[in-house]
């Protein structure tokens, strides 16, 4: 966590504040937030709030008496209470160019989107969903090999970087952010399980944006032969004399036909049970070379 290591260097932290430690993977194993493991690192008190509603969570916080809270991809929308007790603010360090792209999912939304830069926004949280009003921007250009993963590996150290060089103005109370322009903001909703599935019938380029940003998590998915294959990295596109849907394959590579008559090179590919495969040795079941039509 860049942010958190780039403030408790420069000044004292209360606390930290994350999600409870939650099962994953398919042992169901209770597995605790990155942040807390940097916070426990770091020697700071970690508090994880079920909720903010509770009124427990609310003693706790004001017996902090804390002036000044930055926050960094929580999730939640903090209580009016909340927002109001800290003399300084409570800044969000949300990963979009605002306005565009408020909500859950930014990197994702503007991955799908075909957007030529992203970035990070510093901006005062205030009641509804990233509505308040922006300090400072840091900008980052989205390139065709870039997934959401990765992106937000990036941004991360991007948003330490922007707090570290406006922590000054915070901290002395002189911040004077800027209204957004609320008529240009769009929205990135969660992402779900049912996005997974690719519809092929969409152009190559669309895909081809879908599939990274929907990496890690839900993932990009196709259906061969009643078996699901995961797309995990997708490559170049070229014109292809097959029908939309068709799935080939042969010691060139394998490529998938979309809806705008376009091939999309399918790098890697993982089937159920197995890891991550080069897209050709995952395709064995089917035989060295072959050719299929997806289900739809």
């Amino acid at each position: 966590m860049p942010a958190l290591r780039a403030l408790a260097a420069a000044q004292p932290v209360l606390g930290v504040f994350t999600n409870p430690d939650r099962p994953t993977g398919r042992g169901r194993l209770l597995t605790a937030p990155p942040v807390k493991a940097a916070a426990r690192e770091l020697g700071l008190a970690v508090h994880q709030p079920e909720r903010w509603k509770a009124e427990d969570t609310r003693t706790l916080w004001q017996s902090l008496g804390v002036e000044l809270a930055i926050v960094v991809a929580y999730g939640h929308l903090l209580p009016n209470w909340m927002l109001d007790s800290c003399r300084l603010g409570v800044w969000n360090l949300h990963f979009s160019l605002l306005p565009s792209w408020r909500g859950a999912a930014p990197v994702n939304h503007a991955l799908m989107a075909g957007d030529r830069e992203t970035g990070v926004s510093l901006m005062r949280l205030e009641p509804g969903l990233d509505e308040g009003p922006v300090l400072a921007v840091s900008r980052r250009a989205i390139t065709l090999g870039d997934t959401s993963e990765s992106l937000l590996l990036e941004l991360a150290v991007d948003a330490a970087r922007l707090l570290s060089q406006n922590l000054t103005s915070l901290l002395d109370g002189c911040a004077q952010p800027r209204p957004q322009d609320h008529a240009q903001a769009t929205f990135a909703p969660k992402l779900s399980r049912a996005m997974a599935h690719l519809d092929w019938a969409q152009p190559a380029l669309a895909l081809h944006r879908r599939i990274r940003a929907l990496q890690p998590w839900p993932g990009a998915e196709l259906e061969l032969e009643h078996q699901t294959l995961k797309v995990v990295g997708v490559g170049g596109r070229k014109p292809s004399a097959l029908g939309p849907g068709t799935l080939a394959w042969d010691n060139a590579g394998v490529w998938l036909t979309a809806g705008d008559g376009q091939a999309l090179e399918l790098i890697f590919l993982q089937r159920p049970g197995k890891p991550v495969q080069p897209a050709l040795q995952a395709l064995q079941p089917w035989g060295p070379k072959g050719t299929r039509l997806l289900a739809g």
